[in-house]
Parts: structure tokens; sequence; C-alpha cells
């Protein structure tokens, strides 16, 4: 069974220039919105290069990534209109999470207290087997 399409008008109907032509694609993103997307796109993009410089001089080039997603949704209608629908989305760097230590205790407990300042506040341990001339502690 056909369908009652009807056929798109050819070439030589169509005037070789069209004035009304959308060239580029800020041509395109201007058209939402009367312009203020197109500045909402462009003043969104300068805080993220900013954000950048400023998470690279705070915490350095590691994890120093941004993004900014643009998206167009079309609408195709049955005269050959379009509807359109634009967001857009800006992702800055992520701060890096925050740094700690201490350590693990003999109960499993976290504490300050390093087992090696443990070791340093013990009294000197007694040894029975050493030579009383050179000071020297014989092996066992």
């Amino acid at each position: 069974m056909m369908t009652n399409k009807k056929p798109i008008a050819s070439k030589a109907q169509r005037p070789d220039r069209d004035p009304y032509k959308m060239r580029s694609i800020e041509q395109i993103l201007a058209l939402f919105d009367g312009g203020d997307f197109l500045t909402e796109v462009m003043d969104g993009h300068k805080d993220l290069q900013k954000d950048l410089l400023e998470h690279m001089d705070l915490h350095g080039a590691k994890g120093c990534q941004g993004s900014m997603t643009i998206t167009i949704n079309y609408a195709l209608g049955k005269s050959h209109d379009v509807g359109m629908g634009a967001t857009v989305g800006f992702k800055s760097p992520k701060k890096p999470t925050s740094s700690a230590a201490a350590y693990i205790g003999d109960d499993g407990e976290l504490t300050l207290y390093s087992p090696f300042m443990r070791q340093m506040h013990e009294p000197p341990r007694d040894v029975t087997d050493f030579d009383p001339e050179t000071g020297e502690i014989k092996d066992a």
C-alpha cells in the first residue's frame, strides 16, 4: 500500500540563495529566547574558564577539567516547520576530597597517637647480657 506523501519541492523551484538560511551554529543559538540563550551560553563558558583557572591555582592540574553540553531538540511539523528547544549545562572541576591522617589503635579505633611515639615513651629495656667494658650487647 502506498502512502500519500507529497513530494518535496525540487531544487529548481527553490531560489539559489536563501537570505534567511542559518549558516552557523551561532546563528542557530541566537534564535532561542531572542538571543538570551546565546548570551547564557557565552557567560557560562566564560565562568567555566574562570573555574578551571581557579582550580589550577588552588589544587594544581590534577582533576582540572570541566565540560559544557549544549542540547538542541527538534520536532518536525507536518508542513516542514521545526519546533526547537535548547538547554545548556556546565560542569566545573570538582574539588579534591578532603584528606586527613590518623593511626589505628590496638582495638581498631582511630587515634592521633602514633605507635612509634608509644615505643619512644616506653622505658629502656634491661639488658643483662652485655660487655661491661665496651657496653656492647651480646646476642643470645
